[in-house]
């Protein structure tokens, strides 16, 4: 796995816009020696069809914005995970996380 360049964060993050909803815990990206990228959700309940046509939208923008010759190739996944923020694999970047709360620290 090679360093992300910042020009393909901000083509992530451009892509998103529109895509981010309550049930997204957090955004993950890798890319490849041979420019393949990964797109991964982290989610709050198990995946359905909606996040995956989601992913599906956010690789379609990512494809529009720097072309297929950029990144040949883009993977996506869903993952349903309770583990807090902090314990998820990153894979290479972050490129969004909800704050979240533990409201234990709010009860008196």
């Amino acid at each position: 796995m090679k360093a992300i360049p910042d020009w393909l964060i901000l083509c992530v993050w451009r892509a998103l816009i529109g895509e981010i909803y309550p049930a997204i815990r957090a955004v993950a990206i890798s890319i490849s020696e041979k420019n393949s990228l990964v797109i991964r959700y982290y989610l709050e309940r198990e995946p359905v069809d909606f996040d995956y046509e989601s992913l599906e939208v956010v690789a379609t923008n990512v494809t529009a914005l720097i072309g297929a010759h950029s990144i040949p190739h883009i993977k996506i996944e869903c993952e349903y995970s309770s583990k807090p923020i902090g314990e998820l694999e990153c894979l290479g970047e972050f490129v969004y996380s909800r704050r979240e709360y533990d409201m234990e620290d709010f009860i008196e």
